[in-house]
């Protein structure tokens, strides 16, 4: 299990639905991933998912569906075309392309697969119960209503791919949202921690936030450069910096906070604002052990 799936979440963030859903994001998948067969991936099932229960897809229509990018989709369908599991095949739709269609050996690997993801899935909901397992799939469904329309229903009756989906579009509206400030969420969940807990020193910020000390060290960095944030000695251990907000870190801060502010409420309009506690208190379950 990585680092972020054993980290106690942050209480300074513990009140955003963005955040919390990045925090269970990473364990599903550390779940997902550990769960499949040798060589297979989480993906490797959603791509096999859609192709058997939908037909054939072109490669570029399966990568948005599955809100996969180009280079990552042209290298995931290689090796599944390499393994005998996909093969492409002219599209019905439009004969001057290829579509992608699953073989025999890939519907006997996703078959596979579905059992292994079953367990994987059993691991990631193990601290809830069977009725809020449902409730969680259930609150988690309006924030991505588009793809649970359109892909099938053996993927969108996961939580491990709801809450994928639901990150991923959440944390899409957070980078909209901040675009004008120049920061991202991550930037944002740095500048949050580091406000409850300053002076702190890198380490400490990377424990408290779960996340590793290379991803840590390149957001300092940003922020540093974009005077959010200043490094200093620490007084009593030379070697060590700590870390404080500047004055304009404060005030980006402050507006950040304003904006996912904007995001929330569009939450609670979906969801109601009981709704809303009871997703974060849902997510906060799954994302710890």
């Amino acid at each position: 299990m990585n680092e972020e799936a054993i980290a106690a979440l942050e209480p300074a963030l513990a009140a955003h639905t963005g955040y919390l859903a990045y925090r269970a994001f990473a364990r599903a998948q550390a779940c997902g991933i550990a769960a499949m067969p040798a060589g297979r991936h989480p993906r490797d099932l959603a791509i096999l998912a859609a192709l058997v229960e939908r037909g054939p897809v072109s490669q570029a229509r399966l990568g948005e569906l599955l809100n996969v990018n180009r280079t990552i989709m042209v290298k995931v369908v290689d090796g599944l075309e390499a393994a005998g599991l996909v093969r492409r095949e002219r599209d019905p739709a439009d004969r001057r392309r290829y579509a992608l269609a699953p073989t025999a050996e890939g519907r006997a690997a996703l078959s596979a697969m579905h059992q292994a993801a079953a367990g994987g899935e059993a691991e990631l909901v193990s601290r809830l119960t069977p009725a809020e397992h449902r409730r969680l799939n259930e609150l988690l469904t309006p924030l991505i209503p588009d793809l649970t329309k359109v892909l099938p229903g053996s993927i969108t009756s996961r939580t491990g791919f709801l809450i994928a989906r639901a990150h991923h579009r959440l944390r899409e509206r957070g980078d909209q949202a901040l675009r004008n400030l120049r920061i991202e969420p991550r930037h944002f969940g740095a500048l949050t921690t580091l406000a409850a807990a300053e002076p702190c020193s890198q380490q400490r910020l990377a424990g408290r936030m779960g996340v590793s000390g290379p991803a840590i060290v390149q957001t300092i960095d940003e922020l540093d450069r974009a005077a959010l944030i200043v490094r200093d000695r620490n007084p009593v251990d030379r070697r060590e910096h700590v870390l404080r907000l500047t004055d304009q870190g404060r005030t980006h801060l402050a507006q950040a906070r304003s904006a996912l502010d904007e995001i929330q409420q569009e939450i609670a309009d979906l969801l109601t604002e009981p709704g809303v506690t009871e997703l974060n208190a849902l997510l906060s379950k799954v994302a710890t052990t």
